[in-house]
């Protein structure tokens, strides 16, 4: 994640990375350390966010137990029970609602329809339709964030794919937000 904010490199490289999986070194104590606790906090939400789409792409792409989220959950550093929860809430929603999120981006895109997109793609899209649509987090950080997932786990195009069917989604959910 080069040029990335210091929040980001946080939440993608060092905070509740499963077991053998951070990919640098880094002093996460001195990291925390150095930011604001605002700061703090959204790095942590950046992190449980990505961890719930590393283990619903996990469930996903496995035999769709969402009952193994704690399982797959064991090990990783620093999951608190508040967090641990959260992350199982957001698994388990967006595995649970995938149907409602398909059935929506094929009436958006009826060229790419869920089977046809790949599983990262597929996983982001998910978690984030359901984050918006249960109103759990603020639907434009939603898209950004999901966007952010797409650049460091996707390919080159995913970004911008996935932006424009957060955009309209979030053009349905929040329809005052259009600007004319």
């Amino acid at each position: 994640m080069s040029g990335a904010d210091p929040i980001h490199r946080l939440a993608f490289e060092a905070l509740l990375q499963p077991p053998g999986i951070r990919e640098q070194h880094l002093d996460t104590e001195k990291e925390l350390a150095s930011i604001s606790p605002a700061e703090r906090e959204r790095a942590f939400h950046i992190a449980a966010r990505r961890l719930a789409f590393q283990v619903l792409y996990e469930v996903d792409a496995g035999s769709g137990d969402v009952g193994r989220v704690r399982e797959l959950l064991a090990g990783v550093e620093g999951l608190g029970p508040v967090i641990l929860e959260r992350i199982a809430t957001l698994v388990h929603g967006a595995y649970e609602h995938r149907a409602e999120a398909d059935a929506e981006f094929q009436t958006l895109a009826p060229d790419w329809p869920a089977h046809r997109q790949a599983a990262v793609d597929r996983a982001i899209l998910r978690l984030a339709h359901y984050e918006m649509s249960a109103g759990l987090a603020p639907v434009r950080v939603v898209v950004s964030e999901a966007v952010e997932l797409a650049k460091h786990f996707s390919t080159e195009k995913s970004p911008a794919f996935i932006n424009a069917l957060l955009d309209r989604v979030l053009k349905r959910l929040c329809p005052e937000e259009v600007k004319e």
